[in-house]
């Protein structure tokens, strides 16, 4: 059976639930955008209009998670790569919008850049436990009015995988749209079978920007999934207990996903916590604290509680270099996120507390990805598995190694593929290659010979048109 694993007790989740909803209901939140606020008043928010806050009655909250869907599948170009969002199944994939990379031909820390996007999606399409992708850096290349239009171009040519996109306006988002309805053959289509979520984040405390609040609304009317995610950050955007950061995190989500099913019931929304804490010391937002998975645990288990799918953080860390720091960090907190069945663990790739995208740590996280999902596996116990006749064949003192129950269950045990555990002798006669020089020959191997199916030149014309009528080339 599958692996279960629980921070929160029922009476905790329902404190924690209860605390969200009097905080929607008597502190309210900020929304700025006045095409939200005429939309939740309609509906029977309280809205100050002064002062643009809003106060969400708990039976909004209710209604909102009886309609929300309560599985999402997202697609690939092709229904092999198709992946369900439900009932604790877990899947792992890249971040999005780094400002460096570790560049794959210099090994250097150099300014993100397009291609940088297309190499890394390039490399996600070919590891077969990253099996969603996202932007990974930023296209700094680019003017800022058309950077996330090459960036998703970026990533739509080059992997055949589902894709969660960070949009930074509601006209971005509208070409996202478009680019994506190229690719998948029409709006319908890509309602029928979505290739991508797209995501937005409210401001913490409490806030919610106009652009991003728009992005979901112009989504949520397409009936294509969105991605709301809150990044509070404990002792400074939020309270520094763990359980007050995920109350706040949750009331600010949750006001997304009000404002999704007002627009559109039924909306495929997915609920995203990616809070971790502060650095008492540098005041650097942590990636690799022990606070983060927990935290990132706790949110995916009170999602789970609600019924409705879950995108968290696993797989990432503080260090600034592929490291012992950055592999330790990284089995850290991807292991709670899969145990507690995160749906969609993100930010794999990531060091340096999100700032940097490395692509020996994308593939050294592609091997965290498949141990974790063989712990989350869990163990069959039944007659087969007991072997008692196998074990009162065998007797005292014999061995296992040629009966037929063991080639039966060769499959039982999880193998490395990148890992080491050859004898010393034999590692020593095979180069005595460490992780990190293993990883870089994996990436360069597989950018040199693997490569999507190509998208046909009428779809990245059009997407080049789009970019040049938003001011871009």
């Amino acid at each position: 059976m599958r692996s279960t694993f629980s921070i929160l007790c029922q009476d905790e989740l329902e404190e924690i639930h209860a605390t969200t909803l009097e905080i929607l209901e008597r502190i309210g939140a900020t929304v700025n955008s006045p095409q939200a606020l005429s939309i939740l008043e309609e509906n029977g928010a309280i809205v100050d209009r002064s002062r643009r806050l809003v106060k969400i009655p708990s039976n909004l909250v209710k209604e909102a998670l009886r309609s929300a869907p309560k599985g999402i599948t997202l697609c690939g170009r092709k229904t092999a790569h198709d992946i369900e969002l439900e009932n604790g199944k877990i899947h792992f994939g890249m971040g999005s919008t780094t400002l460096h990379v570790i560049d794959p031909h210099t090994w250097k820390r150099e300014a993100a850049r397009k291609d940088h996007i297309a190499e890394a999606v390039r490399l996600a399409d070919a590891l077969p436990n990253i099996e969603f992708v996202e932007q990974f850096c930023c296209a700094l290349d680019y003017p800022r009015s058309v950077q996330d239009l090459h960036e998703i171009q970026a990533v739509l040519a080059n992997s055949e995988k589902p894709m969660v996109a960070i949009a930074y306006s509601s006209t971005a988002a509208k070409n996202f749209l478009r680019m994506t309805s190229l690719v998948s053959g029409s709006i319908d289509e890509l309602r029928k079978r979505p290739i991508l979520a797209i995501y937005a984040e409210p401001v913490s405390p409490l806030q919610h920007d106009e652009e991003a609040t728009n992005v979901l609304i112009e989504i949520s009317k397409q009936g294509i999934p969105v991605l709301y995610g809150s990044a509070v950050q404990s002792a400074a955007t939020g309270p520094i207990t763990l359980a007050g950061t995920l109350a706040t995190a949750n009331a600010e989500v949750l006001v997304g996903l009000v404002l999704s099913q007002l627009v559109r019931r039924g909306t495929p929304f997915i609920h995203g916590v990616i809070s971790t804490i502060i650095d008492s010391h540098s005041g650097v937002m942590c990636y690799g604290a022990p606070e983060f998975a927990l935290i990132n645990a706790m949110a995916a288990q009170l999602t789970r509680w609600y019924g409705i799918p879950f995108f968290g953080t696993g797989g990432t860390t503080d260090s600034k270099t592929v490291d012992e720091q950055a592999v330790c960090e990284a089995m850290m907190t991807a292991l709670p996120a899969a145990l507690v069945g995160t749906n969609l663990i993100h930010d794999i790739g990531y060091i340096e507390s999100g700032l940097t995208g490395s692509f020996e740590m994308l593939v050294i996280g592609n091997e965290i990805a498949d141990m974790c999902r063989r712990i989350a596996r869990g163990v069959t116990v039944d007659d087969e598995t007991l072997a008692l006749d196998t074990i009162g064949d065998v007797g005292p003192g014999g061995h296992f190694l040629g009966k037929k129950h063991t080639l039966k269950h060769l499959d039982e045990h999880w193998k490395p593929k990148l890992m080491d555990r050859n004898t010393y002798e034999a590692w020593k006669k095979s180069g005595a290659k460490d992780m990190v020089v293993k990883a870089r020959e994996t990436v360069t191997e597989l950018l040199r010979e693997h490569n999507p199916e190509p998208l046909p030149n009428n779809v990245i014309e059009g997407m080049n048109q789009i970019i040049k009528e938003s001011g871009g080339v």
